[in-house]
């Protein structure tokens, strides 16, 4: 009935409070890096297409169960403790990505013991995307960042010099710059790709989570994606080595904007036809596991007509 449907809504967003704390208090503390930190600042567009999914999918919660049990303690402890300690890291110390790692963790705990509590299980599953997918709107920790960055500056770097090299363009590889006769073009930290790479990890997850539900559909769209990414920045770079090359060191602050948006166009139009013909693709297969289907079930009809035939006096 719809009053019951609402009441128990009501109940559970009720019941769910210490996970609508956890959570507000941690998205409090990530704003900072999405205000100061031009490479964070899809954090908020982040929060909204989570918000958006709970909404979307509220529907298909799961049953109520309020039940209390080793999980939900453990759980409730272990994040509490985590959030204690690392509050007091912060101010010893300040805010750092791997300091909002570890208050993410006591943060998830703790919505965990109150899904848990209130859902079971089965609220577990249906929490997880949207809290996944906000992870992607936190810091990465040094640790974990600075090898993707330098991996990806290496690789670009690298594989703009081999090109050059087959063009005829004499160029080397120095660090992450590419020497070339007139001069020498560095792959920065946002010339790496990992800004595009964020942004379509996000694009990805989203878009195959809403319109796909094969999960092996949804992880070739989140690669592809990847890839596409990895591709056009590495185009992008090698436009900007040309162009140096051709015009001068100088003449690539004049394009490299536009550059940029270009592959930005790319990757963006690239994913969205990728998600179209993985869409194609699923209809495809439903039809045909339902045209086979109903293949077996006639011919296991016809067969059991045969049998009832032979049988007849």
């Amino acid at each position: 009935m719809p009053g019951g449907e609402e009441k128990d809504t009501r109940l559970a967003l009720i019941a769910l409070l210490p996970m609508w704390l956890a959570l507000g208090w941690l998205i409090s503390k990530a704003q900072w890096f999405w205000s100061h930190r031009p490479d964070m600042q899809f954090g908020y567009i982040v929060l909204l297409l989570c918000a958006f999914v709970l909404w979307d999918q509220w529907s298909k919660r799961p049953a109520l169960t309020f039940r209390m049990n080793w999980f939900f303690l453990g759980s409730a402890l272990l994040g509490t403790a985590l959030l204690f300690l690392m509050q007091i890291y912060q101010a010893a110390y300040g805010m750092m990505p791997a300091v909002l790692m570890g208050l993410t963790l006591g943060a998830y705990a703790i919505a965990a013991a109150s899904i848990h509590y209130v859902y079971g299980w089965p609220g577990l599953r249906f929490f997880a995307f949207p809290l996944l997918f906000f992870l992607i709107a936190l810091p990465l920790p040094s640790f974990i960042y600075t090898p993707v960055v330098t991996g990806l500056q290496q690789k670009v770097t690298a594989i703009d010099v081999e090109v050059l090299n087959v063009f005829g363009i004499p160029a080397q590889r120095v660090g992450s710059l590419i020497q070339l006769p007139n001069g020498a073009v560095g792959v920065s930290e946002a010339c790496s790709g990992i800004r595009s790479l964020q942004s379509t990890i996000m694009a990805t997850l989203f878009i195959g989570y809403l319109t796909l539900q094969r999960r092996w559909l949804q992880f070739s769209l989140l690669a592809f994606g990847m890839l596409l990414a990895f591709f056009g920045n590495l185009v992008r770079s090698l436009y900007l080595s040309l162009t140096a090359n051709a015009h001068g060191i100088e003449s690539v602050e004049k394009v490299h904007d536009s550059a940029g948006w270009s592959i930005l166009v790319f990757t963006a139009v690239g994913v969205a036809v990728a998600a179209w013909l993985f869409g194609k693709l699923e209809k495809w297969l439903k039809a045909e596991e339902a045209r086979i289907s109903q293949q077996a079930f006639g011919n296991k009809s016809n067969i059991q007509k045969d049998v009832s035939v032979s049988n007849a006096p």
